[in-house]
């Protein structure tokens, strides 16, 4: 009985000093990754000093042209928008970020689905890009306020970079990986096929409205917070489909309460129903975010 114990105590030692091993190597790895969407992240959240920061969903990350933004307002810009995220990642990036600098302005796209809205959301899928940087000054809180075990797994080097060790591997020796993006604009080519159009699904409620969710507001009242001294502009960028503006009801709330500025292009007649500009229902294509990026740029001379 003596020598199986000693075996299992052995085998569990054995195993947590791979994970330990495994944790320091991926870390190593994704910390010298300069390309796709690790490279990226490397950028945003250890390097970036620009004046003028996007954040926001993929709707930020596709539709905002950050060359054009700076070569127009004379301002460095970066985009650090990231594909089906919101106002949790948005925060975590902000504390890092503000750990070397203080951004001039900050351009928030806003998405109520993923800033607001009650859509039953798992809030675990918005924290895979947080994982490698737990123990960065405040984003341990972030984990712990989605789920408390949180603070239990992510002792785990493999619990970590689960789900991008492969990916990053792959880059690391292979230098294949999606595009960067420029100054971490994505474009997206092509224009849209109308018989696929699929308009996001908005839960409502005829006798209630829209339901909103108390977490993410709670975040959206932190993030005002850590933006105290900074020029925050919320933006909607333009919808194929014409948006219905009562899903706006608490980000106009917070702007009045905070004197915030709220460019709406949602249902801009320039852009709804127009295909040459639409990668999709929800996303603009490369045409459509350089159009709006001028229409932009005119509204933020106003506010810079």
């Amino acid at each position: 009985m003596r020598n199986f114990i000693c075996k299992v105590l052995f085998f569990c030692l054995i195993i947590v000093v791979m994970d330990i091993l495994f944790g320091l190597v991926m870390e190593k790895v994704s910390r010298q990754i300069t390309i796709g969407g690790t490279g990226r992240d490397n950028y945003i959240c250890d390097k970036t000093r620009d004046e003028i920061i996007v954040l926001g969903s993929s709707r930020a990350e596709h539709h905002y042209n950050t060359q054009m933004i700076s070569d127009s307002l004379g301002y460095s810009c970066y985009n650090a928008g990231e594909d089906g995220c919101g106002i949790i990642l948005a925060y975590g990036r902000l504390l890092m970020m503000q750990e070397r600098y203080t951004p001039k302005t900050i351009i928030y796209e806003v998405t109520p689905s993923f800033d607001y809205l009650d859509e039953g959301n798992d809030y675990h899928k918005y924290l895979y890009k947080l994982k490698r940087h737990y123990d960065r000054k405040g984003i341990d809180s972030i984990f712990w306020d989605v789920d408390k075990t949180e603070r239990i797994k992510m002792l785990s080097g493999t619990y970590r970079h689960n789900s991008s060790f492969l990916q990053n591997l792959i880059v690391y020796f292979f230098g294949i990986s999606a595009d960067t993006g420029i100054r971490g604009y994505r474009p997206l080519n092509g224009e849209m096929d109308t018989l696929k159009i699929k308009k996001n699904k908005i839960a409502y409620d005829s006798k209630n409205g829209y339901k909103y969710d108390a977490f993410k507001l709670q975040y959206i009242n932190k993030f005002l917070n850590k933006t105290n001294h900074i020029n925050l502009i919320f933006v909607i960028s333009p919808m194929w489909y014409n948006m219905d503006t009562e899903v706006l009801g608490p980000i106009k709330k917070k702007c009045e309460e905070h004197d915030i500025p709220l460019l709406d292009f949602s249902n801009n007649p320039k852009y709804t129903f127009n295909n040459h500009f639409f990668k999709d229902g929800t996303h603009l294509n490369a045409d459509g975010a350089d159009e709006f990026t001028r229409d932009l740029i005119k509204e933020l001379r106003k506010h810079l």
